[in-house]
């Protein structure tokens, strides 16, 4: 059977590509397809979580509100990324809205049905090893909110994509300098942040006026001094 056959919410997510085929046809069997409109809400913070919800196209944001109206993006879910992995071993109830933050879809898996193939040894632990990276990824956004301002913790998001960057330097880049474009919009990463996109607005042109950076079209940027830039990072001026 041709694997481009299979239902790509199930194909498209890590977990699951070393499964034989035949489990991926039975996920896609049992599977829910759902689209959402932008700004819709998927499901809404303390409702019991049951199911494995896999991105399909667009982007799913999870969506922490304090009692004072104040928003922070705790997750963001793009095409092949998943959110209730946890739902599969205990009842879950969601500490925050999923909302989808442009037009989307996505494809429900039960909890019986995901049970099931995870007992394919590699599948199983190739889940461990995504939410191992998650609960990584959560404790450095909370050690990044707790210890540092918003410029140390834009510092330290720009140091995080400065060094997994993958653009070439054009010839007439000087030597040391770095390109890098922002995968995501400013008001996303300011919500990622913990602050607003004034203010991020502002942080980004002190970083301008320092020499840190160049602002560029859109979301690119030149990093002028990345030495510079990692100090701040850490903490320093």
């Amino acid at each position: 059977m041709n694997r481009n056959n299979i239902p790509s919410c199930a194909a498209a997510v890590p977990v699951f590509r070393m499964l034989p085929d035949s489990e991926l046809i039975k996920l896609g069997e049992a599977m829910e397809h759902r689209h959402f409109r932008k700004g819709e809400v998927v499901a809404t913070a303390g409702s019991v979580l049951d199911r494995l919800i896999v991105v399909a196209r667009g982007r799913l944001n999870i969506v922490h509100t304090t009692p004072g109206g104040r928003e922070q993006v705790v997750r963001s879910l793009g095409p092949g990324e998943f959110l209730g992995e946890m739902a599969l071993f205990y009842e879950t109830r969601l500490d925050g809205d999923v909302v989808a933050v442009e037009d989307s879809a996505a494809c429900m898996l039960p909890r019986k049905a995901v049970q099931e193939v995870l007992q394919h040894p590699p599948a199983a632990l190739k889940l461990v090893e995504e939410m191992a990276k998650r609960l990584a990824a959560a404790e450095q956004l909370i050690a990044d909110l707790g210890l540092r301002d918003v410029g140390q913790r834009l510092a330290a998001e720009l140091v995080r994509l400065m060094e997994t960057a993958t653009e070439e330097r054009s010839p007439t880049t000087p030597e040391g300098h770095i390109p890098l474009t922002v995968p995501i919009p400013w008001s996303r990463l300011a919500a990622k942040l913990g602050t607003t996109p004034e203010t991020l607005s502002r942080r980004l042109g002190s970083l301008a006026d320092q020499g840190i950076i160049r602002q560029l079209s859109g979301r690119k940027l030149l990093i002028l001094d990345p030495i510079g830039l990692k100090r701040i990072a850490d903490g320093g001026s």
